[in-house]
Order: C-alpha cells, then sequence, then structure tokens
C-alpha cells in the first residue's frame, strides 16, 4: 500500500490511539484481558502459586499504567480458556521479578506452567496485545533498572504450556496499535528507544508478526535528528481509508519546545517513514510551540489527532494576561488543504482549551474579569462582551444568583461560565461543548 497522492489526502484523518506515550488496545482486547472477578479468584491464583514455590510469593504492582495490578486474567495461549499471570518476587529466587503463568484445573483451582526471571526488581509497567493473532494475548512487560534503565519485554504463550521472550529491548516509551494495517485483528508494538547518538533525535522501532513463530523488529526509523531531543508524546490513528500512521511529539533543542512529526507504515517497502503534508516541506518546524505541556489530541472527539499551534493572529490580550491564554489552531492535516481547523483560547494556568468561532479569528479580545478569577472575551474593539469564564471555589459562588454555569472542574476548583451577548457559535451550549480540560 504505497503512500500515493491520493492515499496521502485520506491517511490523515486520525482515530485518537493514545495520550501521551502508551495505549492500551480497545474493547475487544479488554475483553479478553480483566482484572479478577473476585477476591477469592486471586486468592486461590496466590495460593497455588505459593504451593508451588514452597514459600510466599511477594506481589509485585506496576508502578504505572492502566493497569496496576499484579495479577491479569486473559486468553494468552488462544485456546478460549482464560489463564491467569502473576508478577512476584520470592525469597528463594533473588530479588528480580518473576513471571508466572498459571493454567486452571479440572477441579476448580490452579496450576503454575511456566514461571520465568525478568529483567530487574521493578515492574514499571504492565500492558497486552494481539500480535501474534487476534485470539491470543502477549504480555508486554516494562522493567524499570536501578540505574534508571528501562526494559521492554514481549512474553509468548504458547499451546503447548511453552513460554517464550520474543523481544527484549531498552526503550523510553511505547505504544500498541495495528500500524501495519494488517486488517485481521493482530497489532504492533512501537517502541521509542533511548537516543544514543549526539545529534539526538527520537529513534522508533516497530515490533510486528512475519509468521509462524517468529517476530521482526522491522526497523529502526531515526525522527528529527539534530531537532528532536527526547519524545514527549506518541498517538496512534487510522485514516479515513483505513491506513495508520503515528503522531510522534517531540521536545526540541533543550526541550524548552515541542513540535510533532506525522510516521505512516509503507506496506510496500515494508518501512515506517516521515510524511510531510502537501505543500509542507517541514511539518515539525511549523508545529512548534513553546507550551511543553501542548501534546497532540483528539480535541474533538471526532477521530482525528490535533496538532496545536501557538497563532499570533488571533486577537488581542490584555497585557497582564500574555502569559497566562494564547490563541491556538488545532490541525489535523487530514486533506490537502490543510484539514480542520479548531481555533479557540488556550489557558495555561488552568490547562483548559475553549473553542471559538471560526469568524472571531483575528477578530477577538480577551480581558480579565472584575474579580480577577477569570476572563472575558469581547470584539476586537472591546465594546461588546460576548461571555466570561471564571475559575473560582464552588464552595463560595452562588451558580442561580450568579448566572454562571458549571462548565468543568479543575482540580479543587471549578470552571463556569455565563453569556453576556449572544454570538453565533458561541452560546452556553457551545461552551460547554467547546471547552476541552487538557490532561
Amino acid at each position: 500500500m504505497p503512500c500515493t497522492r491520493g492515499r496521502a489526502a485520506a491517511v490523515l484523518a486520525l482515530a485518537l490511539g493514545l495520550t501521551g506515550c502508551s495505549v492500551l488496545p480497545g474493547g475487544e482486547t479488554e475483553s479478553l484481558l480483566r482484572a479478577p472477578r473476585l477476591s477469592g479468584e486471586t486468592s486461590a491464583v496466590q495460593k497455588a502459586l505459593n504451593s508451588y514455590l514452597g514459600g510466599v510469593a511477594t506481589l509485585k504492582y506496576p508502578a504505572s499504567g492502566d493497569f496496576l495490578s499484579p495479577f491479569l486474567f486473559g486468553d494468552w495461549d488462544g485456546d478460549g480458556t482464560e489463564e491467569a499471570a502473576v508478577l512476584y518476587t520470592a525469597e528463594s529466587s533473588g530479588s528480580n521479578v518473576w513471571l508466572a503463568i498459571l493454567e486452571p484445573t479440572d477441579s476448580g483451582g490452579w496450576r503454575v506452567s511456566q514461571q520465568t526471571e525478568g529483567l530487574s526488581s521493578e515492574v514499571e509497567t504492565v500492558s497486552y496485545a494481539h500480535l501474534r493473532d487476534a485470539q491470543s494475548l502477549q504480555l508486554l512487560v516494562g522493567y524499570d533498572s536501578a540505574q534508571g534503565d528501562r526494559y521492554m519485554v514481549v512474553y509468548l504463550y504458547n499451546s503447548d504450556e511453552s513460554l517464550q521472550t520474543v523481544n527484549k529491548q531498552s526503550y523510553t516509551d511505547m505504544l500498541v496499535s495495528d500500524v501495519t494495517d494488517g486488517g485481521d485483528g493482530t497489532e504492533d508494538l512501537v517502541l521509542v528507544l533511548p537516543t544514543e547518538t549526539e545529534n539526538g533525535g527520537i529513534n522508533l522501532q516497530l515490533l510486528t508478526y512475519t509468521g509462524g513463530d517468529t517476530f521482526l523488529a522491522a526497523q529502526t526509523l531515526a525522527v528529527g535528528e539534530g531537532y528532536y531531543s527526547g519524545c514527549a508524546g506518541l498517538h496512534a490513528g487510522v485514516g479515513e481509508d483505513g491506513a495508520s500512521y503515528l503522531v510522534v511529539d517531540g521536545w526540541t533543542g533543550s526541550a524548552s519546545s515541542l513540535a510533532s512529526s506525522i510516521i505512516i507504515y509503507d506496506a510496500e517497502s515494508g518501512f515506517l517513514k516521515t510524511y510531510n503534508p502537501p505543500g509542507m516541506s517541514d511539518l515539525s518546524r511549523a508545529t512548534q510551540r513553546y507550551d511543553t505541556d501542548l501534546l497532540s489530541m483528539d480535541l474533538d472527539g471526532n477521530g482525528t489527532v490535533d496538532i496545536p499551534t501557538e497563532v499570533a493572529d488571533g486577537g488581542n490580550v490584555q497585557e497582564n494576561l500574555t502569559n497566562q491564554l494564547h490563541f491556538l489552531l488545532w490541525k489535523d492535516y487530514a486533506t490537502e488543504e490543510g484539514g480542520n481547523n479548531i481555533f479557540g483560547v488556550y489557558d495555561s494556568e488552568h490547562r483548559f482549551f475553549l473553542r471559538l468561532p471560526e469568524s472571531m479569528h483575528g477578530n477577538v479580545s480577551v480581558k480579565a474579569n472584575a474579580g480577577g478569577t477569570g476572563w472575558i472575551i469581547g470584539n476586537l474593539t472591546g465594546d461588546i462582551m460576548y461571555c466570561e469564564l471564571r475559575v473560582v471555589d464552588p464552595a463560595e459562588t452562588d451558580l442561580r444568583n450568579d448566572k454562571y454555569s458549571r462548565v468543568a472542574t479543575i482540580g479543587s476548583q471549578q470552571l463556569q461560565a455565563r453569556i453576556l451577548t449572544e454570538y453565533y457559535g458561541l452560546t452556553l451550549d457551545d461552551i460547554l461543548s467547546g471547552v476541552t480540560v487538557l490532561p
């Protein structure tokens, strides 16, 4: 599936797979991997493990990620029956973490079928993926060493109850997605590798299944060499034509700013490559922004990943608010004409974005409200005020008497809004649906 001009126009309609540099598979996979149904189930697994070890196992909890239990239940070998996996240490086995696989017994109990030693004494994260087929799940365990190095290990459990280590790689971040567009329910693993060159850059490694009993680290792609100094975010999605691609958010230089690159998989050559939209020779420099919390995301929930950029022509901001408020344009680069654009105001202090009608682009002013708790949006000359937003302690405000409406919760405070003068595209409903609290 070569990257033709037509494909380039369609491939950029992105479905967000992740905020940040990690992603877990979707609902179908979640139905195959679950937390224990009852505490009795984990107790039975732990009892069987202790009996096998002849001692008491110390359970090891992952330090981060979306799955924080030492117990995992899923169909590891694809035989239609759930197995259990446990992360643990034992006095008789040294300080490193061990992974045990347990099979259910006919009597309703569990038995240990395999165990293997991990790479360090700490588990950073644990995840899973359909790397081999749509039926079985492979375990992805990230180990954290005392020196701060991280290692990703992919475990493959087979129907003959053998346990293989199919990949062992130093990494900084990871993502699971069907990058190669196999269309058969399988997924790929993308790792961000530590940068070891003087020129920096971001190195991506793709692990994909090639058939039989083997996996293939297809390649390592250097992104932004001499420009990026590290990875801040990695996002995956699927285009309108079903093709997948990645958006990489990278720190530039001394990590004082962010920029983004688009990566696509060329099925004809079997390689990842950097993609620049038509008419744009260097997307990363065009998307540079100086707020290093502004990661790409599916801002409007329409299935595309939007890349934020700061714009100087958005309008006027009162001088005492210029460090807090910024006009942004989020673009998904979904078409040759530039894709969808989302214009609005970003409050960097309280980490939320308000979408504004495109007709306000260049024709809007923002000033502080009377209480100093928020700001007011008006026309460019400032003689018409359209709406006010404020962030306050909800216990100290009366929404009914003040004629404000609750918009969102930001920490222990509440974002509230009220309409001052009606404007098409900036009604209260538009504000309620157009505010995004950023992670």
